[in-house]
């Protein structure tokens, strides 16, 4: 039996969490509902938030993937900047889960592009014989809400997402985080490159 209803919310983020980290759910929305099954609880306002869930990720990571999960994170911050460096024409930055420190073995490495046409990556990894997938990810700029291209394929078995943006002063600041709404966080190359250092 759970006190109070601060508990409960508790419970369901950390489910969340654990969702996100173990089984590779990607839309918070998504792992909040189905952790809130689990709990047989679906009332609104026992949802957590995004930014809860996100704190009870970087808790599941301490608590139970210690010994596991450094060795993750750097392998991904080294692919990200292997990544980077071969596509450094298009301007790459990190974003998301190898950024943010809580990369799972399910996890994506996450790179924005600018280019001036989404066809100038695809010829580029055509070029170097490297396979992608194509699809499209939602971004939010203020108010502005679009679909850009998203090209996925693997390094060393690691997902990596190639986001595509347009090469245009308009799309210079950072696009809306879907888990705290607030300008994402990106990291250029040189940026990369320190916090491999500061991990050893």
């Amino acid at each position: 039996m759970y006190s109070n209803t601060q508990d409960l919310r508790h419970q369901i983020a950390a489910e969340a969490a654990r969702l996100i980290y173990d089984e590779g759910y990607r839309d918070y929305k998504v792992a909040k509902t189905k952790a809130a099954q689990r709990f047989g609880q679906l009332q609104s306002y026992l949802q957590p938030t995004n930014e809860e869930v996100e704190e009870a990720l970087h808790d599941h990571i301490r608590l139970f993937e210690a010994d596991t999960q450094p060795a993750i994170l750097r392998h991904h911050r080294e692919i990200a900047l292997e990544a980077m460096s071969f596509l450094k024409d298009f301007h790459p930055v990190l974003v998301g889960s190898a950024l943010e420190g809580t990369a799972g073995p399910l996890s994506a490495v996450t790179l924005q592009l600018r280019a001036n046409a989404p066809e100038e990556v695809m010829m580029y990894l055509d070029d170097h014989q490297i396979p992608f997938q194509t699809q499209e990810r939602r971004l939010n700029y203020g108010k502005k809400q679009d679909y850009y291209p998203l090209f996925r394929l693997y390094v060393d078995e690691v997902e990596v997402e190639l986001l595509v943006i347009p090469d245009d002063p308009r799309f210079a600041s950072a696009a809306l985080s879907p888990i705290t709404g607030k300008g994402m966080r990106r990291a250029e190359p040189h940026k990369v490159r320190e916090l491999l250092e500061g991990m050893d």
